[in-house]
């Protein structure tokens, strides 16, 4: 037998096959096949452990539910009260969600990826967020004074105070706190959906026939009409309206129309406007194709019904 051989142990009570076991008679087991069978009782043992668990948890499970039962036939608690047990239950979950950001958070020391819904983040407001040469943005104002600000707590304070990113340089650059600042603010106003007409089943944002056009940079409005109709980026694309393409970047896709690109990528999901569906929080980049200009941005999508497509949440937009 092997040294740390125990009788007791689980794999003993595998029931061995019967050329290993004589049962009542005087014959005397073979030890190379006991040792065999025992080997191969060994090797199920994790597998007998797993299915007294499922076994276990399957009756419990069963006990709870006829308990619950009987416990709502004798009127001991109401469907009220337990739809209330359920919520805090479900609430108390949502509350410890991990958010991880496909693309993380850069300060000069080190990078956050993953963040909570019942999180302080005085901590993180005061982190030196620019990492350059000068390690700080240059702001201006309509005096043509200048402002440096290194941190998300510098730029809110700044930006108050009327100074603004002047230059393209600065204007690209300012995404740095500006993505920073939604984000968090997305976090504090973020609760757990009570519906969602965009996870069952689960659509990505990069599922051009749910999307609505009205969330591409249109300086002319020549998408307006298309809008009206109630017409999908998808159909847009099939008709060479609007070009779609596979970002190589931190974006997940890229639509191209009148000459801008509008680059988007899903950050997270929950119930931003508290109406209890679910709306998806994403990050974006505009640049003109054929110029310098560009810039970053954040948005909120909802869809509000299974025939509705994933549109800008203008309620969210105009509430904060």
């Amino acid at each position: 037998m092997d040294e740390n051989f125990n009788l007791n142990e689980t794999y003993n009570l595998v029931p061995s096959h019967s050329k290993c076991n004589s049962r009542k008679s005087d014959d005397l087991y073979i030890k190379q096949t006991t040792l065999y069978y025992l080997s191969l009782a060994l090797k199920a043992e994790p597998k007998v452990k797993a299915e007294i668990i499922r076994l276990k948890t399957k009756k419990n499970k069963g006990l709870i539910i006829s308990k619950l039962q009987s416990a709502l036939s004798a009127k001991i608690i109401d469907t009220k009260e337990l739809k209330r047990i359920l919520y805090e239950a479900e609430q108390k979950d949502w509350n410890l969600k991990e958010i991880k950001l496909p693309i993380g958070i850069e300060f000069i020391d080190e990078i956050y990826d993953i963040f909570y819904f019942d999180t302080n983040f005085e901590g993180l407001l005061d982190k030196l967020k620019i990492y350059n040469d000068a390690e700080y943005l240059e702001l201006e104002n309509d005096k043509n004074e200048r402002f440096n600000v290194s941190t998300l707590n510098e730029w809110k304070d700044a930006t108050k105070k009327g100074f603004y990113p002047m230059t393209t340089y600065a204007i690209k650059m300012s995404n740095t706190f500006t993505f920073f600042q939604e984000f968090i603010e997305a976090l504090q106003i973020a609760k757990m959906p009570k519906v969602s007409f965009i996870n069952n089943p689960w659509i990505e944002i990069n599922m051009l026939d749910y999307l609505s056009p009205n969330i591409i940079y249109d300086v002319e409005g020549g998408l307006s009409e298309y809008i009206k109709e109630g017409a999908s980026i998808g159909e847009l694309v099939k008709k060479g309206i609007i070009k779609y393409h596979v970002s190589a970047g931190i974006f997940e896709f890229s639509l191209e129309f009148a000459g801008f690109e509008t680059s988007l990528s899903e950050q997270f999901r929950a119930d931003f406007n508290d109406d209890g569906i679910e709306d998806i929080f994403v990050s974006g980049w505009i640049r003109a194709i054929n110029g310098t200009m560009g810039f970053g941005f954040t948005e909120i999508l909802s869809r509000l019904s299974t025939k509705s497509l994933i549109d800008k949440d203008p309620y969210v937009r105009a509430n904060n």
